[in-house]
């Protein structure tokens, strides 16, 4: 009987829905594992502190976060393995630049590192730890398969996509959290094909544990009044500007943290008393904001002064303890948070909009669903995904639509103005990353221009009269040819355009008059054959050109080929395509096509 074989692109796809059923069961382990720290420091601190009395409850209150950043720190230095912090970028950088880096031993503790912050009561989100566990887990599967390359990359982008949308029950947001976050904005059609059914699988069995009811509950939307849109509108301003504030202090915070004398250890078990202080402040102020959020989206009203005035110390503690919990080495991400943040903030507004415009305004919850989406585009940058990930989180309807893009388009265009990146790219920035160039650059940077370039080129005699010119012109497929001398030197570069001043009565006219070496342009950029092709890209960009002349290093003169954007972009697609090639030494074949290029 004939065995069946299976093309590699299914093979593939049937990989990334089991790594997408995989992810769904991590965030199912994960979830327990909070529940149980939670268990663990509720009656651990319970015990050890009972002796005080329940005139001292708040002793238990600062004790707890603290107990658990000096869980953090001892499992760090148990396992002699960087734990705490916010490690989403971390695992970006080494995904995009060092996938096999990415170890599933590593990525476990740090889930643990969380599971003790988030237990414990840290101000710290589940994305991060979560999006991590994915991927890391898909990385280890995928090296099991003897994957590598592109295709390591995109199994640890399908862990992480699966992961997200078990977390939050939102496959889409999933998706284009994989496409805007995770791979850095690359929206390439086959790795968007595996990153959905990665996604669908986790969904699937993610609702088939927990049901298929939304994550929150959320009044149905509407408009009280066209006008509204004017209030989400200032919604969203107030949320781009309120999260570019949080940037700052979130990196104020590390920085404050890091020049501390004390001794790495004590630095999280600090912050986890500090966040334990401002916790005495109100409600709300520890854990990942879901039950804000909660009492938010249910709540019928937040008009009031006073309760608007809680709104905003809930706002200010959570932004600080948030800042508090990850900047002294707890462990989580910023996306529960940001949410949280958002909600809050949505409340203010929607509740001053009752106050002082009761018949334009609606019920002040669903300023809160809309300000979840537009303070979250503005911390992470990451428009579509904020978008959907409301609306599945919520099960909001098209009313909503229109509000909610008004509002995460001015969260955007406020918070790019007052801070260049998001949180996760300042923190890559810092390290001099650029995720959106640094992956190009450096897998063009070891492909030199000899292995890419065409051969063959279009040359013309100096000497070459008008007449002769505009024959060539008619019988030359070309639009650029290089101009030599008698010693087949380059003299410069002619391009088409150059020779559109010329028609056929001009040419006959000026007869001998006007030659080749005349009408070229003589400073000419050129490539040598032994640089890279990141270098040569450099140069076409700052140049303006799509092709350049190749010529050797000890004859800068003659020309030897010439090389093409398109060249650049085969040479890296084919180094997508055959990410062995390259591990074992081996360029992109050159192109011998001999063929004219085009400008």
């Amino acid at each position: 009987m004939r065995r069946l074989r299976l093309e590699p692109e299914t093979q593939f796809l049937l990989l990334a829905a089991a790594i997408g059923a995989a992810g769904a069961l991590a965030n199912a382990a994960f979830r327990l594992l909070i529940g149980l720290s939670q268990r663990a420091f509720a009656s651990g601190a319970g015990s050890l502190f009972e002796p005080v009395g329940p005139g001292l409850w708040w002793i238990v209150v600062i004790a707890t976060p603290a107990l658990g950043g000096l869980a953090v720190a001892l499992l760090g230095r148990a396992t002699r393995t960087e734990v705490g912090g916010y490690a989403l970028p971390g695992f970006l950088e080494k995904l995009h630049l060092r996938a096999k880096d990415i170890d599933l031993r590593g990525t476990l503790l740090r889930t643990c590192a969380a599971a003790l912050t988030l237990g414990s009561g840290g101000s710290a989100g589940v994305e991060g730890p979560i999006a991590t566990l994915g991927g890391g887990m898909a990385a280890w599967i995928g090296r099991v398969r003897q994957l590598g390359g592109e295709r390591l990359r995109v199994m640890v982008a399908c862990g992480s996509s699966a992961a997200v949308a078990a977390a939050y029950g939102a496959p889409i947001a999933a998706v284009f959290f994989t496409q805007e976050i995770v791979l850095a904005g690359n929206y390439d059609l086959h790795n968007f094909v595996r990153v959905v059914v990665a996604a669908g699988s986790a969904t699937v069995v993610a609702r088939a544990m927990r049901g298929d009811a939304p994550m929150f509950e959320a009044p149905a939307f509407e408009l009280a009044s066209s006008s509204e849109v004017l209030h989400y509108l200032l919604l969203g301003l107030a949320c781009g500007l309120c999260g570019a504030w949080f940037s700052r202090l979130f990196f104020y915070t590390q920085k404050r943290f890091a020049a501390l004398s004390l001794p790495a250890l004590y630095k999280p078990a600090l912050g986890g008393a500090l966040v334990g202080l401002l916790a005495l402040s109100g409600v709300g102020v520890l854990g990942t904001g879901h039950e804000v959020i909660e009492t938010l989206l249910a709540s019928e009203s937040t008009s009031g002064w006073r309760l608007l005035a809680g709104l905003g110390v809930l706002l200010f503690a959570k932004m600080l303890a948030t800042s508090i919990t990850i900047g002294s080495g707890g462990a989580g991400g910023v996306f529960g948070p940001s949410l949280c943040f958002g909600a809050v903030l949505g409340g203010l507004v929607g509740g001053a909009a009752d106050l002082l415009r009761p018949d334009s305004s609606a019920s002040p919850a669903l300023y809160s669903l809309v300000g979840m989406g537009a303070f979250l585009a503005a911390t992470v940058r990451a428009p579509l995904t904020s978008i959907f990930l409301v609306f599945e989180m919520t099960g909001s309807s098209s009313t909503a639509v229109l509000p909610t893009l008004v509002a995460v388009a001015a969260a955007l265009f406020v918070s790019r103005r007052l801070e260049r990146y998001s949180i996760d790219e300042a923190t890559l920035a810092a390290r001099g990353i650029d995720l959106g160039q640094r992956r190009e650059q450096s897998a063009l940077g070891g492909v030199l221009v000899r292995n890419a370039m065409s051969r063959g080129f279009d040359g013309v005699a100096a000497s070459a009269t008008a007449p002769e010119l505009m024959a060539l012109i008619s019988e030359s497929s070309a639009n650029a040819f290089v101009v030599v001398d008698e010693r087949e030197e380059m003299v410069g570069i002619l391009a088409l355009q150059d020779l559109r001043v010329l028609d056929a009565k001009t040419a006959e006219a000026l007869g001998p008059l006007t030659i080749a070496a005349d009408l070229c342009e003589r400073n000419v950029v050129t490539v040598f054959a032994d640089e890279s092709l990141a270098a040569a890209l450099t140069k076409m960009d700052q140049a303006g050109y799509r092709q350049l002349p190749v010529v050797e290093r000890d004859a800068p003169r003659r020309v030897v080929g010439m090389l093409e954007r398109q060249h650049v972009l085969s040479a890296y697609r084919r180094l997508l395509a055959e990410p062995g090639a390259r591990a074992a030494g081996a360029g992109p074949r050159p192109n011998e096509s001999g063929d004219s290029l085009r400008l």
